[in-house]
């Protein structure tokens, strides 16, 4: 199949009328036909085409030794090498061309995999990318859009260029020319249809002949005893093994149900209908139930080839579909907060789906060996029925998505679910390498062409010194206006030119040109490739997406389109510039990370005097927002506008406090806004694993404060807030509080046999489950109470009230309302009548 370069795409590739449409779900590797295939999901039929390659790709990987001093290495030859060739390639760490060596290898393993590999026999390049991926990237593929099919050929479908010139024309007048055309191949790739894809959520239940024995995916020995399947498509199944025990009423339930005497076909069924789907959808699926069911089914002597379920070292797939494990997705931290502005704490099934859907798991009162088949049915058809809900929730948001992140981080999409933000911007800077023919560096080159950091950190811990904090203005402000940049670091990125091979440049007439407050130089001959492409990214964001997301005279199916696209191009901003200081990432540059953090405190203290120079008074600064009181808005607007005219940065109007209190003591801050959203900054006591007594009487305190707009009324509610957290503890003393709203609430990441270093409280309670035969597992939520035996914690199943340790519960309150009370000029002890020795000071 001949490459197809992405200009080839971008010229040719437009709907055509009447040809099949194909969806590109993924690559992989037969390892017998030692081929790579693309999973390509036909839209008209929905059937999957295996597209293997007929252009005779290989694994390969990079040297700089000279061709004719390898090509006679036997010990190559063993390990798998069967050519080699000499290429011209562009070194950007170094901005000059260069002659490698390329090694052609038999197959994956041969490059990289083993002690006897090629790339432990002589330094390589690019020896350690995923055999997948380097298809993709050879191919210029692009993840999660449409394809013709010509002759083998993949043409893309892309938005029409006739449209995007008029919305560039439109939009990005003010771009630069080189920026447009970046502006112009997102919005041809973004634009493009994103259809909704069939997919099936997946559940099975294990019910073991040891209740306390925790199932074990690779040794599969317990029966499967349940799966239910929620398709996209309205199938609605629950398999069960076993017979009716006559407290299932079918006309009670809203799922089909299949009863199966025998186990082998009942998986043999299972196995029949997620075959048919492109998309199989699971929580904790990649460690859990595709293994178990893929395991349980050779266990049993199905044959492996009428088991669709293959395993990997990432995880597992489908042989023709793809997975997504939302367990990897959601436990993402940039999706949580920059996606689903951290409407979810918990990353387990309950706390995810508790947050979003306002719906949870079932919750079990006892052993699953113990529920009628109707219970176990419930219990397992709802968590199938979550699973798909979580995708299809607000115009099926979820797995558009995945499926935009996808496209922008040229990963496919079981990739973005596994894999965290740095990767998504690895495959993406990787694909437009390959794109450009540039050699890929290796981190430790990076490192030794350009250093380290030169300024010196002031938080222990920190590789180099980051953002400005201006020490807040003790006591009570009212109506503060917040103001913040908008983006600043990708901002800066972009119009600093920061990128690895602009920073530290080897030109000598660039070397004047420093970035503040370091020993930094940025090139003045090129413009940087991370900078060229966070700079299209942010501008389509800022001026398209965003905009067109709340544009309100758009078709709402239209408007969620947009805020999709605009939230995953949030997420990508929002990492763009920390990943190149985060040591795992194979293109570590700190120069970068540490050029970025320097311009924008340079920027944030020019701002901050140029207020002070305009009259305006300075509340308080932190990294990029500024706090400001003044009672001439036209003040605001000549500083917003002095920004923009000055750095090119967008300074933008944030929020606005009635009030906002500031601790003489610390660095606390407690603010009412003017929609009455009580801001405190450090803020715990909204955390799962607060106990409910400490959150309720928190929530009464958060109300009260909402209400107050004059220094009298907060006077008035402070006297209120000395009385709820007297009460409350009085009763806490008196042991007056129900056990159960002094439990903690906690996740257990992995099992507790698995625990070894340590034993956190949590896994000590989930232990003594164990001890009652209590079956515990990983993504259980253990609830405990603090108690004053060995242990100190007990499970809230087995506390009673006078087992509770009341010191440890004060301490608690303590440390959560002190979060309140310093702003406020306030002291825990002496509400409650500790006398403390700073009273007598």
């Amino acid at each position: 199949m001949p490459q197809l370069s992405l200009l080839d795409a971008i010229n040719g590739g437009e709907n055509r009328a009447g040809r099949p449409r194909y969806f590109l779900l993924g690559v992989s590797y037969d390892g017998q036909l030692k081929k790579a295939y693309l999973k390509l999901l036909n839209l008209e039929t929905n059937e999957i085409t295996l597209l293997y390659d007929e252009t005779g790709h290989k694994p390969y990987c990079y040297t700089y030794t000279p061709l004719e001093d390898i090509e006679g290495d036997e010990r190559l030859k063993q390990a798998g090498a069967i050519g080699f060739e000499k290429i011209e390639k562009f070194d950007a760490l170094r901005l000059r061309n260069v002659t490698v060596t390329k090694i052609i290898a038999s197959d994956p393993l041969a490059v990289g995999g083993s002690k006897k590999s090629i790339r432990e026999l002589l330094e390589c390049w690019e020896a350690d990318i995923p055999y997948h991926l380097n298809y993709m990237l050879d191919r210029q593929l692009i993840p999660s859009i449409l394809y013709h099919l010509e002759d083998n050929n993949l043409i893309p479908i892309l938005k029409e260029e006739e449209y995007v010139e008029k919305v560039t024309a439109e939009r990005f007048k003010d771009v630069k020319p080189e920026d447009r055309e970046e502006i112009k191949k997102w919005l041809r790739i973004l634009e493009s249809e994103n259809p909704k894809i069939k997919f099936i959520a997946l559940d099975i239940e294990i019910i073991g002949e040891i209740p306390t024995r925790v199932p074990s995916p690779s040794q599969a020995e317990d029966r499967v005893k349940a799966i239910s399947l929620v398709g996209s498509d309205g199938l609605k199944l629950v398999l069960m093994l076993g017979k009716n025990d006559g407290s299932l009423n079918y006309d009670e339930v809203e799922y089909q149900v299949e009863f199966y005497d025998n186990e082998k076909n009942m998986l043999l069924r299972c196995f029949e209908i997620i075959s048919k789907y492109p998309i199989v959808v699971t929580f904790n699926g990649d460690d859990f139930d595709l293994p178990y069911l893929r395991n349980r089914g050779e266990k049993l002597g199905i044959e492996r080839e009428r088991i669709p379920i293959t395993l990997g070292r990432e995880g597992a797939s489908l042989r023709a579909g793809i997975h997504l494990d939302l367990y990897r997705f959601f436990m993402n931290k940039s999706i949580q907060i920059y996606a689903f502005d951290n409407r979810y704490r918990e990353h387990t099934l309950e706390g995810v789906a508790s947050a979003i859907l306002g719906e949870g798991k079932i919750q079990l009162t006892k052993p699953l060996s113990e529920l009628t088949v109707k219970e176990l049915m419930d219990y397992s058809y709802r968590d199938s029925k979550i699973l798909h809900d979580l995708l299809t929730i607000n115009n099926w948001l979820t797995l558009r998505l995945i499926s935009v992140i996808s496209r922008i981080g040229m990963s496919f999409m079981e990739d973005v679910c596994r894999h965290g933000v740095s990767g998504w911007i690895k495959n993406l800077l990787y694909w437009e390498h390959r794109r450009l023919n540039w050699l890929i560096p290796k981190k430790e080159e990076l490192l030794q062409v350009k250093g380290y950091t030169s300024t010196k950190a002031v938080i222990d811990g920190k590789k180099y010194r980051g953002a400005i904090v201006v020490e807040p203005l003790p006591g009570i402000h009212f109506d503060v206006i917040v103001l913040d940049f908008a983006s600043l670091y990708p901002s800066v990125l972009k119009e600093s030119n920061l990128s690895y091979e602009t920073v530290r440049c080897p030109h000598e007439d660039c070397k004047n040109n420093i970035i503040p407050e370091t020993e930094h130089w940025v090139c003045r001959k090129r413009r940087g490739l991370q900078s060229v492409i966070i700079s299209s990214l942010r501008d389509i964001r800022v001026s398209w997406y965003k905009p067109r997301a709340g544009d309100k005279s758009l078709p709402q199916e239209t408007r969620s389109w947009y805020d999709v696209v605009q939230k995953a191009l949030k997420v990508f901003l929002n990492a763009s510039y920390g990943v190149f200081g985060f040591e795992e990432f194979p293109l570590y540059c700190p120069p970068v990370a540490e050029g970025v953090a320097s311009v924008g405190r340079y920027v944030f203290k020019q701002t901050i005097e140029k207020a002070k120079s305009l009259g305006v008074q300075i509340i308080y600064g932190d990294t990029d927002s500024i706090f400001l009181k003044t009672d001439k808005p036209e003040l605001v607007e000549e500083l917003i506008k002095w920004a923009k005219n000055t750095f090119n940065l967008d300074l933008e109007f944030d929020k606005k406090y009635t009030y906002i209190v500031f601790s003489r003591r610390k660095k606390n801050y407690l603010g009412v806004t003017e929609k009455g959203v009580v801001d405190v900054k450090g803020l715990t006591a909204k955390k799962r694993n607060i106990p409910l007594f400490i959150k309720e009487a928190f929530d009464d305190i958060l109300k009260q404060l909402s209400e107050v707009k004059t220094a009298e009324d907060l006077e008035r509610v402070k006297q209120n807030i000395r009385d709820v957290i007297a009460t409350w503890y009085r009763k806490l003393k008196n042991k007056e509080i129900d056990v159960e709203k002094l439990a903690f609430h906690v996740m257990l990441s992995k099992t507790p046999e698995r625990y070894e270093k340590t034993t956190p409280p949590h896994v000590k309670a989930a232990k003594k489950l164990q001890a009652q035969g209590v079956k515990v597992a990983a993504g259980d939520i253990i609830s405990y109470v603090k108690t004053r035996d060995k242990d100190g914690v007990t499970p809230t199943q087995l506390a009673r009230p006078e087992m509770i340790d009341v010191d440890k519960y004060i301490d608690y309150m303590r440390s959560t309302f002190e979060q309140i009370l310093d702003p406020l000029e306030m002291e825990f002890d002496s509400i409650i009548g500790v006398t403390s020795l700073e009273s007598f000071l």
